[in-house]
């Protein structure tokens, strides 16, 4: 799909029809979501601008990330999106600058896009450039992770408040805090490369105006922000998981404990009946009367002041 945003003098026109399309002398953004081949090379060919490959946009090394020349730029960054199976995945976005246009290359519908699309139509006259529109961009996306983030938090609060040596202690809890670890951990890097990305948009030559640059320094600061949060957010998950691994120690003690008194309380008597288990003809209680009833007795006092012991001793 290809979406083409022109300005005119009373607002910005979307348009779809790549091929009817003639005028891009006031082409804002062009933004391609999963397009076809055909659709890439028409593209290529109205605005002679080349796309990178995906293999190309998955590449992490800084040359590869941002790319500057005298007549274009090029950036290329991960976004998280939603996904049923893994919950969230990363994809990458190829940014290209030519000729005071923005072209986008993804292959997934973003929100941060979907957000940027509503603010050109509702304050058109902040989009006068393709660089606007990709700051817009980050912006929007930057918000998005700051609320992911929040979202996290949240979550882990809640997690926090289950764990007491009441609850029901099992791996699925120790599971859910590593899926917990795996997010932060994906968000921290899709936060991170953004930050290596806008840094090096602070310092192209010529491509931003101040104000521009002052709202990329901006951007800067709040990603700061949000790796300091996303260091708490894994500090707060290794307290969790030290805490829940702790609970389990104690619940695992507290069941030995019980088997050991258990087995404890039941010594004294074991030892009684064997030796009254004894075939010795000179036992005085075999031929009592109240012999039987005498060694039971005998065997309940044993087992009480066994009890007695381990309150008064406080191991109970």
């Amino acid at each position: 799909m290809i979406r083409i945003f022109q300005q005119d003098e009373t607002a910005v026109r979307k348009i779809r029809d790549i091929d009817s399309f003639s005028d891009t002398e006031r082409t804002l953004w062009v933004d391609l979501q999963n397009p076809t081949a055909a659709e890439i090379k028409s593209v290529e060919e109205k605005f002679d601008v080349d796309f990178l490959s995906q293999q190309e946009q998955l590449e992490i090394e800084s040359s590869s990330r941002y790319i500057e020349e005298d007549d274009y730029l090029i950036a290329n960054s991960n976004f998280l999106v939603p996904d049923p199976e893994h919950r969230y995945i990363t994809v990458p976005v190829s940014f290209i600058l030519k000729d005071d246009t923005l072209f986008t290359y993804r292959n997934a519908d973003l929100k941060s896009f979907a957000d940027t699309v509503k603010r050109i139509k509702s304050r058109r006259a902040l989009f006068s450039d393709g660089a606007q529109i990709l700051i817009s961009i980050f912006e929007s996306r930057i918000d998005y992770d700051a609320d992911l983030i929040e979202m996290v938090s949240g979550e882990i609060k809640a997690i926090n408040r289950m764990l007491d040596l009441d609850a029901n202690l099992d791996r699925e809890m120790l599971l859910n805090i590593n899926d917990y670890q795996e997010l932060t951990m994906n968000i921290r890097e899709n936060v991170v490369d953004k930050q290596r990305v806008i840094s090096s948009m602070i310092r192209s030559d010529g491509w931003f105006s101040d104000a521009e640059q002052q709202r990329l320094r901006t951007l800067i600061k709040d990603i700061g922000s949000l790796i300091d949060h996303t260091n708490f957010i894994f500090e707060r998950l290794e307290f969790l998981q030290n805490t829940y691994l702790g609970l389990i120690d104690l619940e695992q003690n507290r069941i030995v404990k019980i088997f050991t008194v258990v087995s404890l309380v039941f010594l004294p008597p074991t030892l009684l009946a064997s030796i009254w288990g004894m075939n010795f003809d000179e036992m005085p209680e075999i031929h009592w009367k109240y012999g039987y009833a005498f060694a039971l007795a005998m065997m309940v006092l044993s087992s009480a002041l066994t009890v007695w012991v381990f309150r008064r001793k406080n191991w109970l």
